[in-house]
Formats: structure tokens, C-alpha cells, sequence
């Protein structure tokens, strides 16, 4: 066994090492040239209310952004992660539009004109007044500003399902994932300002007023941390309907087994024609319920969390019309992208829905 003395110059030599290669980092990003309209363009796009908007001066200059894309005829994960970004616009509150502006492109401009962009973004009860704006364009010029933004995908099968955020005034950029734990986008995206603080709730501090080891107190209770991180962008337990419906007492009205099967494979049984089913699709068509890969464990789970929601509360508060629609939707079985800057918009890397 090394001697201690040997064991701290090799430490020093590493921390030695691990300065200087930031050191030279640093160094070759402050010599880089800043990423501007020479960089990312000022072609035309067109927001959902028809107003031609140039890229860079219009949409990015000077700001703290968040890009997404999407087709408006996906049925499956694009409703699904606008659903998730309308979470994380809604915990960003009135720092969207004022602080941070977010933007989603069309990768179908032929197909998504204004006019389908506003419904699109409606249905999602998005106030496009509010610094989120749907934008369409000339195809050609569609595919230069996605290559810009690092969308690489031929179809909307395998298209970006990650957010690309930036502050251009640092120009800094880096990707964050829409598809793993919205609270980590959230603050990604804030992390954006150099000014952003991440509150500390009084109860959270030691007794010398210093952080704790661990900020976050993960919940042991069965299938909280599931609805948590994949159904509650879409629906609420008791607080009526979001995107979906509200689940609140779902596990009373729906037969355990058939809840199981839905959850587990809602396409096939879609497919199949089972009548629940298909009357859940044709309610809410904006927000179709995707194969999520879901375990029979993981299923179980989240319909004992769901059971325990309404547990001792008077069935009679639980109203017929509220069965009409109980899909959620969940994005387990995909990957929980790591959340790793990245120095250029242009990195790339495909997630297929």
C-alpha cells in the first residue's frame, strides 16, 4: 500500500492536472468567437399569429431561451412533452416572458400553419401573449435553423424530444431533458442567469444556518415518485382536469385488472378496440395515452398510489362524469437523459418516440 505522503503528491499532481486542463479550457472558450446571427442566422419564421420574425435579432439576442421541436399531428410524444414544458412554464411563472422566452418549431412547416400552431398551443391552454411562441416557416429555411439548434431527425419519429436552452449574452448552451424529472429542467433552465439562487426553505438549513448534505427527501411511499415524475404534467389527483383528466378516485371506477393492462399497454388495447379504451382517445385526442413500456410493478404501484389518494374519503364525492377519461401519461421506459452542458447548439444525439 502507497505510503500517505506518496498518496498526496499523487493528489496534488491530479488536482494539478484537473486545473490546468480548466485553465486551458477557459482559455479556448474565451477565444472563441460568440455565437450570433453570423452563427445561428436571421432567417424568417413565423409565429403562430403570422408575424415574420428573424431568428437571431428577434428571437435569441440577448435572451435566456428554451427551443423545442414538434409536429402538430403527433398524437403521441408531442403532445406529451408540451404538456411537460407547460409544467415547467407554469413553474417558471412570470419569469416567461420577461426573463426566459421559449420557442417551439415546427418540423412539418408545410403542414403547421399559424392558424394549426394556435390551436395546437390552446388546446395546451398556452397563453402565446405570455413568452411561448409556436413558430412555422419556409421549409428550406426550417431545415438550416434546426441544424443550427441540433435537430437532426428526418421524421417525426425520431426527432429531439430534449429542450436546447441557452443565455446568449454568455453564450452558453447546453441540452436538459423534458423526459426525466421536470424539477431538474426547471432549474436548469434558471441556471441560465448568473443571478438565479436556488431557495432554501428555512426548515432545510442546519442549526449554523449551513445546507444540508442532501436537499432533496425522496418520498418511500409506493408509487408517489411515478405519478410525480411521469402523469403529473398531464393530470391532477382531485384538483379537476389539466391535459388529462383528473384521476381522483380513478381506482374506484375502473376494474384493477383492466387499469393494469391500460397502463402497461394502452396502444395495443387502443388498437384492439377496447371500448374504454377508445372512448378515452376520442375525449382527449390532444394528449394521446403513448406505450411507455411500463412494468407490471410499475403499474401496480402507481394504482396503489392512486388508490390511496381518495383513501377514507366519501365515494360520494366522486362524480360519474369524472370516469370519462382516467389515461395517464408516462415516459418510464425512456431514457432520463443526463443533463451534461454542451459548448455548441449543434451536439446532437436522437431520442425515437
Amino acid at each position: 500500500m502507497p505510503h500517505a505522503s506518496t498518496i498526496r503528491r499523487w493528489t496534488a499532481a491530479a488536482l494539478l492536472a484537473a486545473t490546468a486542463l480548466l485553465t486551458a479550457l477557459a482559455t479556448r472558450g474565451d477565444a472563441a468567437p460568440k455565437r450570433d446571427a453570423g452563427y445561428f442566422t436571421n432567417l424568417p419564421l413565423v409565429t403562430q399569429d403570422g408575424e415574420m420574425v428573424a431568428l437571431y435579432d428577434d428571437l435569441i439576442k440577448d435572451r435566456i431561451v428554451v427551443f423545442n421541436f414538434i409536429y402538430t399531428d403527433c398524437n403521441d410524444l408531442c403532445s406529451f412533452t408540451t404538456a411537460r414544458m407547460a409544467q415547467i412554464a407554469d413553474w417558471l411563472g412570470d419569469r416567461v416572458g420577461r426573463d426566459i422566452f421559449l420557442y417551439s418549431i415546427s418540423l412539418d412547416p408545410a403542414n403547421d400553419t399559424p392558424e394549426k400552431l394556435r390551436a395546437f398551443a390552446a388546446g395546451f391552454g398556452i397563453d402565446t401573449d405570455a413568452g411561448w411562441t409556436f413558430l412555422t416557416g419556409d421549409p428550406a429555411d426550417i431545415d438550416v435553423i434546426r441544424f443550427k439548434l441540433g435537430e437532426r431527425g428526418d421524421t417525426k419519429y425520431d426527432h429531439r424530444s430534449d429542450m436546447l436552452i441557452g443565455n446568449d449574452r454568455l453564450d452558453f448552451w447546453r441540452r436538459t431533458s423534458v423526459m426525466g424529472s421536470l424539477k431538474v429542467a426547471t432549474q436548469n433552465i434558471l441556471q441560465m442567469d448568473p443571478d438565479w439562487r436556488a431557495p432554501i426553505a428555512p426548515d432545510m438549513l442546519t442549526e449554523t444556518g449551513d445546507r444540508p448534505a442532501t436537499d432533496f427527501i425522496i418520498s418511500d411511499r409506493r408509487g408517489e415518485a411515478m405519478f410525480v415524475k411521469v402523469c403529473a404534467a398531464c393530470h391532477t389527483i382531485g384538483s379537476g382536469v389539466k391535459f388529462g383528466p383528473d384521476l381522483a378516485g380513478v381506482t374506484l371506477r375502473r376494474n384493477p385488472d383492466w387499469l393494469l393492462r391500460y397502463l402497461q399497454a394502452p396502444d395495443v388495447m387502443l388498437r384492439d378496440g377496447d371500448p374504454t379504451a377508445v372512448a378515452l382517445n376520442a375525449r382527449y385526442p390532444a394528449v394521446k395515452m403513448p406505450f411507455m413500456g411500463l412494468t407490471e410493478t410499475d403499474a401496480a404501484d402507481l394504482i396503489f398510489y392512486l388508490g390511496q389518494q381518495f383513501d377514507g374519503l366519501d365515494s360520494a364525492l366522486i362524480t360519474p362524469t369524472a370516469a370519462s377519461h382516467d389515461h395517464a401519461n408516462h415516459d418510464h421506459a425512456f431514457h432520463d437523459h443526463s443533463d451534461v452542458p454542451q459548448t455548441a447548439p449543434h451536439d446532437h444525439g436522437k431520442h425515437d418516440h
